[in-house]
């Protein structure tokens, strides 16, 4: 059992300098400030998306739907992947995966 006077509160956890490369808003130094920005960022996003029917299977779609979701908080929104990371596919194949998955779903 835990005790809640030694859980450690994630939203006062500060952010690392790499986390915070490629972040737009100056003021983000916790990993509170940055969950709220990117929720109400989402939430513009959503308001987009349901603007007008759309093709939701379309590689450009899911771009342009990335950066509505992220692209008041990171200057990557809207952008593949360019470095590797511990989960995921290789940055290089992310293009290619997408557009299977896309194929996958289609048919």
């Amino acid at each position: 059992m835990t005790d809640p006077l030694y859980e450690q509160d994630d939203a006062a956890t500060p952010l690392s300098e790499e986390e915070r490369e490629g972040l737009i808003p100056s003021y983000i130094t916790l990993r509170g400030e940055l969950n709220e920005a990117e929720q109400a960022n989402i939430l513009e996003a959503e308001e987009w998306a349901s603007k007008r029917k759309r093709d939701v299977l379309d590689e450009r779609f899911l771009n342009g739907l990335h950066k509505h979701m992220y692209g008041r908080v990171w200057r990557w929104a809207g952008q593949y992947r360019r470095t590797g990371k511990n989960i995921g596919v290789d940055a290089y194949r992310i293009p290619m995966e997408l557009r299977q998955l896309l194929d996958d779903c289609r048919f």
